[in-house]
């Protein structure tokens, strides 16, 4: 195949998949024009951060080796790959998003990292990245936006023998907003499914993951709590996920869906704050299978 790589300027057509929850209404030139709006907030957002680092931590990674960061976003698992392989390890942070990507760029160069290299590209089909050359492929809450069959068959071939994979997702069930979220709508007649449904149990990931090329499955339970609840960022975070649904109400049944939700969530808060706050995670890491792949 030939070479696809783009500069962060002319990729908006690359990049994060289409499976936006039920994003296949969206165009990927708009999933990455919405992740450019979010970017310099999403840059300060300490929840993802933490969620970013506790992956890697848990991450087998050595010193010198060249790491993909898929859906770097605006850095945060880059930033602590890169403080984990050295100097002389290498990081290849892809995103679809150029906001996300000047966002990791600043970031970067404030900490005074030098290996941490942008490719705005899907990272679900990376033709410029040799096959069996990478030694990890690390995904941080990213493939909520892919194709995840695709993604992993991709990684698993870029991926050294015995290289490893490691990614995060949501329990199913969780956070509490989206289950609230998801109960709302369907008083009102409206199903709109778990997007963690597919990964969220390890089961179900080590079903994918042996699926596509891996063995030897470890899924490691977590929580990442939020810290305070910003409701407002809570219906805003839902309202995507259900893109198939709520952009197709009109603006009377949107609002009446959004006050029912704020005041589900504040009861909700006022009942079982310590529930309100649990976010429960997987992260689920694996070695790409020794033998030849097809």
């Amino acid at each position: 195949m030939t070479s696809r790589r783009r500069t962060e300027t002319s990729c908006s057509r690359a990049g994060r998949s289409s499976e936006l929850a039920d994003a296949s209404l969206y165009s990927l030139d708009q999933i990455a024009e919405i992740f450019n709006a979010r970017a310099p907030r999403y840059a300060h957002d300490d929840w993802h951060r933490r969620y970013a680092e506790a992956l890697v931590a848990v991450t087998p990674l050595a010193p010198g080796d060249r790491v993909i960061d898929a859906a770097t976003g605006t850095g945060f698992a880059a930033r602590a790959i890169a403080q984990r392989v050295g100097p002389d390890g290498r990081i290849v942070a892809v995103d679809v998003s150029p906001g996300m990507l000047e966002q990791a760029r600043a970031a970067a160069a404030a900490a005074g990292l030098e290996n941490i290299d942008l490719l705005c590209d899907d990272a679900t089909n990376l033709p410029s990245v040799e096959s069996s050359s990478i030694d990890a492929v690390i995904c941080a809450a990213g493939l909520l936006y892919m194709p995840v069959p695709t993604a992993l068959l991709e990684w698993a071939r870029v991926l050294k023998p015995d290289g490893v994979v490691a990614f995060s997702t949501m329990r199913s069930g969780s956070p509490a907003s989206g289950r609230i979220f998801r109960d709302c709508a369907r008083k009102r007649g409206w199903q709109i499914p778990d997007p963690s449904e597919g990964l969220g149990t390890p089961s179900r990931c080590v079903r994918m993951l042996e699926e596509t090329g891996f063995d030897r499955v470890q899924v490691i339970p977590d929580r990442v709590d939020v810290e305070r609840a910003d409701l407002t960022l809570a219906w805003e975070a839902n309202v995507r996920a259900a893109a198939a649904l709520v952009p197709a109400l009109d603006r009377e049944a949107q609002h009446a869906l959004r006050e029912e939700f704020l005041d589900a969530m504040q009861q909700e808060m006022a009942t079982d704050p310590a529930g309100a706050s649990r976010v429960e995670v997987l992260f689920a890491i694996a070695r790409r299978t020794l033998a030849t792949l097809s």
